[in-house]
């Protein structure tokens, strides 16, 4: 496996976040905000600016932590970088420019705002567009389940990628939110949808306190439900704690490296 974290995680100060990986051997960083704005709020020039200095500093990318698709269905005006677009198809181009300044391989997606008119399929057809895009380009997209999303389930990730074979849409798993969402999952389709997984964000959940905790701490069983990933170099673990802690992301960090032991 390969480790990774997201920057913000440590401090949305680049230099602290870069110290941070420096510090504890890391060569990946997944970038979500940057000095208190989200990614996709930089201009060309910031961004080009940014890579630089993430370069200079021996650190690869190994995401672009975006919002994509987490909006409406029916959104009618994005900004990306300062710019308006009229249609969410240029806002996605915008975006994979991104992804080429920074030589992030990986993309983070959504599933639209939950919208009970929205099936399954629909949501696939959608997906489908953006995978042809990303496709011309060389670039993955990570699906994550999140539970304001309409693929928020494993039950539904599962039936997702059944009816869609997507070749470079992968599931972005995140166990810590499948847990504290309380989703009530069958033990196969988990399994199924871990299979297919190239890309983790690692968090753990306490379910009496009812709160993200330290990796370990919580209830999620990680070194058995990816044992089979740990040795797989083409996988990355990516800490996400969401405890709003950074010593917390360092504590999750000297586990996450036992499982390599």
């Amino acid at each position: 496996m390969q480790i990774s974290f997201i920057n913000d995680e440590i401090s949305s100060n680049i230099d602290e976040a870069l110290a941070f990986a420096r510090k504890n051997k890391l060569r990946y960083i997944e970038l979500r905000r940057i000095d208190g704005k989200d990614i996709t709020e930089l201009t060309p020039a910031e961004a080009c600016a940014l890579a630089e200095k993430i370069t200079s500093a021996g650190i690869l990318v190994s995401a672009l932590s975006s919002p994509f698709l987490k909006w409406k269905e029916n959104t009618r005006e994005f900004t990306f970088g300062g710019r308006k677009f009229d249609k969410e198809t240029d806002y996605f181009t915008a975006l994979m420019d991104l992804a080429d300044i920074f030589g992030a391989p990986n993309i983070r997606i959504y599933s639209y705002l939950k919208d009970d008119s929205l099936s399954v399929e629909e949501i696939g057809k959608k997906l489908d567009i953006y995978s042809q895009m990303a496709l011309e380009r060389g670039l993955s997209l990570l699906l994550e389940n999140d539970s304001l999303c309409n693929i928020d389930t494993i039950n539904k990730m599962h039936q997702l990628f059944e009816l869609y074979g997507f070749s470079n849409i992968f599931p972005l798993l995140d166990i810590g939110h499948t847990v504290a969402s309380g989703d009530d999952f069958a033990p196969q389709e988990l399994q199924d949808i871990i299979n297919k997984c190239l890309y983790f964000h690692i968090k753990d959940y306490d379910a009496e306190l009812k709160r993200f905790v330290v990796v370990g701490e919580g209830n999620v069983d990680y070194e058995n439900l990816l044992a089979d990933k740990v040795n797989d170099k083409e996988v990355f673990m990516s800490l996400d704690t969401h405890t709003g802690y950074p010593e917390d992301l360092q504590m999750s960090l000297n586990i996450l490296q036992t499982w390599e032991e």
